[in-house]
C-alpha cells in the first residue's frame, strides 16, 4: 500500500514559470521528510523480516553503487512529489532517474508539499525564473552504509541550484540515533540567511562524535574521509595530518561528511571524488549558510551544478571545512595542490 501522502495528482498540477525561495525551500524540506520516511519504512519492514534485504550494484565491481529498494521509494516519494507541486517547468533531477524514472510516476497522486514553512523567516523575495532552477535529489546518500547498517551515515538529500551555484537544500537524517528509535531529523539551510531544524531536534555538533572522543585514540583536529584506499586518497590524508596534526576520522557518505564539517564534528572533510550533483548540492548549501566553506581538492570552486559544468568535475572532489576549523581551509587545499606529488598526477590525470 502507497503512503498517505500520495494523494494529488501531478496531471493536476498549475505549471509555474517563477519561484520564490522560500515556498521552494519549503516544498524540497517537506518532500526530504517523505523521503526519510520511505527509507525508515524500508529499514522498520527489513527488521521484521530478520534483515531481508533486496539490492542491486549499478556497477557490479563496486559496493558503492548499491541500489535498494529504500533508495527507489525514496526518489519515487521526493521527485513524484516535487513535480507534483511544481509542475514540468521546474528541473528536478534524482541520482536513480533513468529512462523509466517519469513511467514511474505516471498514474501516482501525491499530497501536495508545504509551502509555508518559512512564511516567517523569509517572507516574500524576488521571483526566480524557474528555467534557471535545478533541484538535485539525492534520495538515499549512504546506501552502502545503509545495506551494511550503518544507519547513522545515511541521509536523504534535496539542494537547490539556482544558474549554477548551490544556494539552499534540505539535509534529511533518517536515522539521528542510528536506530529506529527516534523521527527523522532535517536541517534546512539557504546560504547567506542561516539554517533550521525540522522534526526531532539535531543532537550533532560541535563536538566530536561519541566513538570519536577518545583523545588519545583521535587526537584533534579531526579530519574526516571515507575509507576508500585509494593512493590519492592516502596521500590526503598523510599531508593533512602531516601539516596540521590531529588524525583521519571515517565517515560514510558525501553528505554526512559535509554536515560533519558543517557542525563542527570535525575540523573538515576530504573526498576525492563524489558520484555528481545530487551529492553535493543540498550540503553545500546547508554549510555555507553555517559559515563553512567548500571547494574540490584543489582549491577551486565547486562547478558542477551548470548545464556548462567541466568534464569530470566530480572527480575532482572535495574540502569542506567549518566556520571555526583550526585547520585554515586555503592553506589544506594548497598543500595538498602544490606539496603532494600523488595529489599532483591525480589532478593531471584528470584536467
Amino acid at each position: 500500500m502507497l503512503p498517505a501522502y500520495f494523494v494529488a495528482a501531478i496531471a493536476a498540477v498549475t505549471p509555474v514559470a517563477a519561484l520564490q525561495i522560500g515556498p521552494l525551500l519549503s516544498s524540497c524540506v517537506d518532500a526530504c521528510q517523505r523521503g526519510c520516511a520511505e527509507i525508515r519504512s524500508v529499514q522498520a519492514s527489513r527488521e521484521r523480516s530478520g534483515g531481508d534485504l533486496a539490492v542491486e550494484l549499478k556497477d557490479s565491481d563496486d559496493a558503492r553503487s548499491a541500489l535498494t529498494e529504500a533508495d527507489s521509494a525514496a526518489q519515487r516519494a521526493i521527485v513524484g512529489a516535487l513535480r507534483a507541486t511544481w509542475g514540468a517547468e521546474l528541473n528536478v533531477v534524482g541520482e536513480e532517474d533513468d529512462e523509466n524514472s517519469d513511467m514511474v510516476l505516471t498514474g501516482l497522486n501525491f499530497e501536495p508539499l508545504k509551502l509555508d514553512l518559512f512564511e516567517d523567516d523569509i517572507g516574500e523575495t524576488p521571483e526566480i525564473d524557474a528555467e534557471d532552477v535545478t533541484v538535485f535529489v539525492d534520495p538515499l546518500d549512504g546506501t552502502r552504509e545503509f545495506v551494511e547498517g550503518r544507519l547513522a551515515n545515511c541521509q536523504s538529500l534535496v539542494g537547490i541550484a539556482i544558474d549554477g551555484e548551490a544556494v539552499a537544500g534540505a539535509i534529511g537524517i533518517p536515522f539521528p540515533a542510528g536506530d529506529l528509535s527516534t523521527d527523522s531529523t532535517v536541517i534546512s539551510g539557504l546560504v547567506d540567511v542561516g539554517t533550521g531544524v525540522h522534526g526531532e531536534p539535531l543532537t550533532r555538533g560541535p563536538f566530536p562524535l561519541d566513538h570519536h572522543i577518545d583523545g588519545i585514540k583521535y587526537p584533534r583536529p579531526h579530519i574526516a574521509t571515507g575509507d576508500s584506499p585509494a593512493p590519492v586518497m592516502n596521500a590526503c590524508r598523510e599531508m593533512a595530518i602531516e601539516r596540521f596534526g590531529g588524525s583521519n576520522v571515517i565517515y560514510g557518505g558525501a553528505g554526512n561528511k559535509i554536515l560533519g564539517a558543517a557542525l563542527g564534528e570535525v575540523a573538515c572533510s576530504i573526498q576525492h571524488k563524489f558520484g555528481g550533483p545530487w551529492d553535493l548540492c543540498a550540503p553545500e548549501a546547508v554549510l555555507k549558510a553555517m559559515g563553512g566553506r567548500i571547494t574540490d581538492l584543489f582549491g577551486d570552486e565547486i562547478e558542477i551544478y551548470g548545464k556548462d559544468a567541466p568534464a569530470s568535475c566530480n572527480k575532482r572532489g572535495y574540502v569542506a571545512s567549518s566556520s571555526s576549523s583550526p585547520i585554515y581551509h586555503d592553506a589544506l587545499t594548497k598543500a595538498l595542490r602544490e606539496d603532494s606529488p600523488v595529489v599532483q598526477k591525480y589532478r593531471d590525470s584528470i584536467l
